[in-house]
This record gives structure tokens, sequence and C-alpha cells, in this order.
């Protein structure tokens, strides 16, 4: 049975520079860290971005066919999709698929996926409502012309990007996304700048279109400095991820 799903392409819908600026502005003032804990993170473990990202990708009978390039979230704060660059042993050559995070087996070594050099074409990028090609302003690439549809965004639109606190004061950068292992993002760790400490802290997720979305070169966080200086650097030792070394 074909793998396609046979769904729409949604276009994305592309923010005006007004709505992006209050946006980007906006902090939530009655925000608090104060019942915020990685006691939960720590114990449930899972996956870090950095591992994922680039990862050995593995077909159905366990041969090594490419690695992930990217992964796609929902605006519910789940991955919803990899992208991974596979197949360049066989005669259709190097191809970006798209597989749903269902159809992903985590496997000691990386992710397992269905696709085969038969049924590649069966997870085309643009097969279904993840991705449009549509050259818009308000995106960054994967690969190509390849944007995400909408309110899908690429983990790599948030790694690296400026994390700033209060009224835009810089904090730091975005140094890593945790996930559980059925996909959904425990914390956003931020490496904070040495006048706050050096360290990495780790903090709840406000989610997609709260003070960042795709395009925006800073992660707004909604703390002020008195509320950052009480957090305990994030311990990754503590925390149980998959492929660590």
């Amino acid at each position: 049975m074909s793998m396609k799903r046979n769904v729409s392409v949604i276009a994305m819908a592309v923010a005006s520079v007004t709505a992006m600026s209050q946006a980007q502005a906006q902090t939530n003032e009655n925000a608090s860290l104060e019942d915020w804990s990685y006691d939960t993170i720590y114990q449930q473990g899972g996956i870090r971005a950095d591992n994922l990202m680039d990862t050995e990708v593995f077909g159905p009978e366990g041969e090594e066919i490419g690695s992930v390039e990217n992964v796609l979230i929902t605006e519910d704060n789940k991955i919803g999709a990899i992208i991974a660059q596979v197949g360049g042993f066989w005669d259709i050559g190097d191809t970006h698929v798209l597989v749903p995070w269902e159809d992903v087996e985590l496997t000691d070594d990386g992710v397992q996926i269905p696709v085969t050099e038969d049924n590649a074409d069966d997870y085309g990028l643009f097969d279904s409502d993840w991705i449009t090609k549509q050259d818009l302003s308000a995106t960054q690439q994967v690969d190509d012309d390849v944007a995400t549809g909408s309110r899908v965004w690429k983990l790599s639109e948030l790694l690296d990007d400026y994390a700033s606190i209060g009224q835009g004061v810089g904090y730091g950068y975005v140094d890593n996304v945790l996930f559980s292992r059925n996909g959904e993002i425990q914390t956003v760790v931020i490496e904070a700048d040495e006048a706050y400490g050096g360290d990495a802290y780790a903090y709840p997720f406000a989610g997609y279109g709260n003070g960042w979305q795709p395009g925006y070169t800073t992660y707004s966080l909604p703390y002020g400095e008195d509320e950052v200086g009480n957090l305990e650097p994030f311990d990754y030792d503590e925390y149980d991820g998959l492929w660590d070394i």
C-alpha cells in the first residue's frame, strides 16, 4: 500500500512585519520559574537535538542508508517528522525524504525508517502538508527551496539563535533542545553569557509564536535577570540522553 499521505498542501501563512515585531517584543509578566525543576527531565531522559541532527539513518533491514538532515516540529511542540538524506548508493542517487515521526523507530545507533530504493518516492518532501515550495521571505531553507507549511517549523531554525531576557537584554544562545522519546519538547537549553554564569540552563519552551517564531534570530525568554539568576545550571551528566557517548 502506498505510504503517501493524501492531504492537500497547506500554504505558509506569512505574518506581517508589525505582527512579528509585536510577538518578538512580547514578554509574559506572569511567567515564573518558581515551580520549574529539572528533576522530571533528568528522570525521564530522552533525545538531545544535537544528537538527533545528523544521526545515522537505517533502512528496514538494518542497513545504513543516510543521515538525519532536519527535524520538523508541530505547533503543539512535538516532533512531526524528520527529513533525511538517503540513497547515495542507490540508482536514484542522493535524495531527501520526509518520514512522519510515527514511522521512525529509535535504535541504539540512530533511527530506523521504512524507506527503501523502491518506495523512496512515497516519502517525497512535497507529498504532504509539511512542506511547501513557495518562496517566502519569512522562512529559512532546509534544502534548496524547501520551506515548511503553516505553523510547522524546522529544528535548525531555533538552534544557535541568540537568547534574550527581559526587554531584549542579551543573555546567551540556544544550545540545545531536549525531547522525550515520543517526540515532545521537554526543555530548551540556553548557553548563558559569562555575565550570567557562562553555564547551560534549561527553560520551559513557551511555544511557537510566544517570543519566537521561524525567521527570528533571537529567542526571547519571558524572565527577568533576578529570575534567571536563581536557576541552577543544567547537568547533562544527569540526563539519560539517547546516543550519548
